[in-house]
Parts: C-alpha cells; structure tokens; sequence
C-alpha cells in the first residue's frame, strides 16, 4: 500500500505544480499587474520597486491558489487514472477506493498546513513592506495619503493608549473619527471620541469631542467643541507604528478583536480577517474530499476537462463565500465564523455524502 500512496502522491505533485502557475498567472494578469500598472504611472515608480512590489504581493495570491490548484490536481489525476483504467486494476487488485482516497487526503492536509503558515508568518510580513513602499511613494509624490490607523501603545509593559481612527491624511495631518482610550495600571479609564483631530506639531487638537469616563461608581461624559489630547504621536509615526487588518497575524487580530471590544468599536471585519486565516487554508482539505469522486470518469481528455470542473467548483465556492462575507459585514444574521467557515462545511460535507456513495 505504500507504495501505491507514494505513486498517487508523485502523480499529484506535477498538476499540483500546473494549477499553482495557471492561476497565479490568472490572478496576477488580472490583480497586480494592473494595480502595479496605475501605481508607476501616478507614483512615477522605479523599476526596483516595481519588481519588489511584484514580488512582496505574489505570495498572496500564491496562497489563494493553492486550494484550487489542489482541486485541479486531484481532478486531473483521478481522471487519468479513471481514463487508463488504472483504477479497474487497483480495485482488481482488492484496494477500495475509500483506502485510496487516504493519501489524497492526507496531501490536502500538508497543503493546508503549508497554507497557513505561509498565511500567518510570510504574507503578513510581505504585505507590511508593500504598504509601506507605497505609502512613501506617495508622501514623495506629494499626493494624499489616507489609510485607517490601530495602535496600541506601551509604557513601562502596559497598555497606555489605544488609537483608532477610520482615517489618516499623512499629508494634512489629519485624523478622522478617532477613538482613544486611555489607560492606567493596564485599566481603561477614558474613552475619547471626536469628529476629527489636527496634528499641531507636538500633540493633537480634538474637535467635537466626547470623553466618556469608565469610573465604575460614577461614569461621566463630558462635551468639548475643541479639545487636546496629551499624546506626541506624530502622522507620520501613527502610521509607521499601525498596521492594517491584512498585515497583522492570526495572534494580532486576536488581540486587536479584544481591544476593539474594549474600546465598544465594531470588529465585523477583523473577525472575518480572523477565521479567513484558517478557513481559506483548510479549503484545501475539503476540495481533497469533494474532487476524486468528481475525478473517476471513463474517458481521456482530462487535464481540460478536470480544469474546467475545477473552475466551476472554485467558482460555486468562491461565491459563496464572497456573499457570506457581505451578509456578515451588513449585519444579515451571519456570524463572522459562519461566513468564513459554512463554505468549508457544505464543501467537506458533499465530498464525504459522495465517496459514501462510491461503491468500491
């Protein structure tokens, strides 16, 4: 059995390797290259950075093909086999398909682990150093800058302030509904909340401003039309320190989630970011169940036709997970992790319902 495992495992590795490069070059015609496009033509971009901002935003789009290149490679190798008869002769040969789906879905499982760590420690990283590339382009440009900002800061090992703002113009120095809460002892004490805050070069002036006191006997809100917050955190400092939603790890999304929670802001969006991380990666695992019984057909020709099933099969799952994440963040009665995860469970649970259907 072994080596039958091993023989199944070499036939995937090649179609694996066929899915991987025909969708990345798909994503990429279609993402970064137009994107990369409008970037040097209204940033005057080097080529140097060009081609690092090409190579820092690949592994993106790298992990997002992995579940369907898995889907592909499966496809097209069961239905080599179906279509050579190899698989009359294992069955012959007393191997029963559920047996044989064993190793197939014992590589979906590695793929999804290789997934998730790249998710987690290398696109990140990557997605940090495109940011700020970017971001120093366009200050040199002399073009507006705007991004939302978290962050947290420390002193002497805990919490002092947490500063969210929908927006930053880096150009203006201007925040936009900012939200801080201050702390002490590691405790919130003040939540601060303002229409708009200026950078007036050693702090920052807050307009129609909110203080809300967290004393737990006596809670108190006071209104100012201007007020100044006592923090020397400058625009340009705001937003080297924050990180967007997409540029933090599973670990930091956690934390970001419940100091969010803390600071009563809504955390639709870093909850979807959050199980995203491990949903998409296990994708893998679940098109390893639903394609070999999709994958056993009788005639040759399959490396076209086991793509074409697995781009409808991609597509029916990429819908439905785009429209969860829209229902989710609208409010629609869907949870975050059932957004993230439901596609995963209606994918594993027809990949099972169909290889109990196989008879042998």
């Amino acid at each position: 059995m072994r080596i039958l495992d091993r023989y199944l495992i070499r036939e995937l590795a090649g179609p694996f390797l066929f899915g991987v490069t025909a969708f990345v070059l798909l994503f990429v015609s279609a993402n970064i290259l137009f994107r990369l496009t409008e970037l040097v033509s209204e940033l005057g971009l080097s080529l140097w950075l060009a081609t690092e901002l090409f190579l820092l935003w690949l592994p993106e789009w790298v992990v997002f093909t992995f579940p369907l290149a898995t889907l592909v490679a499966i496809l097209i190798t069961f239905g080599r086999l179906s279509g050579d008869s190899e698989l009359v002769a294992i069955h012959a040969g007393g191997v029963s398909f559920r047996r044989l789906v064993v190793p197939v879905v014992a590589v979906g499982l590695l793929i999804s682990l290789v997934t998730a760590g790249m998710n987690e420690l290398l696109v990140p990283a990557c997605k940090q150093r495109a940011d700020a590339i970017v971001r120093e382009a366009t200050v040199r440009a002399g073009k507006a800058s705007e991004r939302s900002i978290y962050l947290k800061e420390m002193s002497g090992g805990k919490v002092a302030r947490l500063i969210y703002a929908e927006r930053l113009n880096i150009s203006t120095g201007e925040m936009t509904k900012p939200t801080i809460t201050w702390f002490e002892n590691g405790k919130p004490v003040l939540v601060t909340v303002a229409d708009r805050g200026t950078w007036q070069g050693n702090g920052w002036q807050m307009f129609n401003t909110a203080n809300y006191s967290l004393d737990a006997e006596w809670p108190t809100r006071s209104w100012f039309r201007s007020w100044r917050a006592e923090f020397p955190t400058s625009p340009k400092e705001l937003a080297r320190r924050s990180r967007p939603l997409e540029e933090m790890s599973y670990q930091e999304l956690k934390d970001y989630i419940a100091d969010a929670l803390r600071a009563h802001q809504p955390t639709t969006e870093a909850e979807l970011m959050l199980h995203h991380k491990l949903s998409i990666p296990f994708a893998c695992l679940v098109f390893a169940l639903v394609a070999p019984p999709l994958g056993m057909r009788s005639h040759r020709g399959s490396s076209s036709i086991g793509l074409g099933i697995a781009i409808l099969v991609g597509f029916a799952y990429y819908v439905l997970w785009n429209y969860l994440a829209i229902v989710a963040r609208q409010g629609g009665g869907v949870t975050p992790f059932w957004a993230a995860w439901l596609p995963n469970v209606v994918t594993g649970l027809v990949g099972v319902g169909l290889i109990l259907r196989v008879r042998r």
